[in-house]
């Protein structure tokens, strides 16, 4: 019996659970990275589609007002 503990101990490498245990561990972690990279995409396209309303709107905001300018004189005396 002793001579196959001996034995048993002497191999190298991982046993099929141990590496079954570390790809578990893996993919659970790239599950939760994944959950979270999504949600900050998520909320990154949220707040560039916020960006872009406000800009188009400041855009047609001063369109407007350089329209009312050019009913105003403003031409150097």
């Amino acid at each position: 019996m002793r001579r196959l503990y001996k034995r048993h101990s002497s191999r190298r490498g991982f046993s099929l659970l141990e590496v079954l245990i570390v790809v578990a561990i893996i993919v659970t972690l790239a599950g939760v990275v994944g959950v979270g990279v999504a949600g900050l995409i998520r909320t990154a396209n949220r707040s560039n589609d916020a960006v872009v309303g406000s800009s188009e709107s400041l855009s047609v905001q001063i369109s407007n007002s350089e329209s009312v300018l050019k009913n105003y004189n403003f031409a150097k005396t």
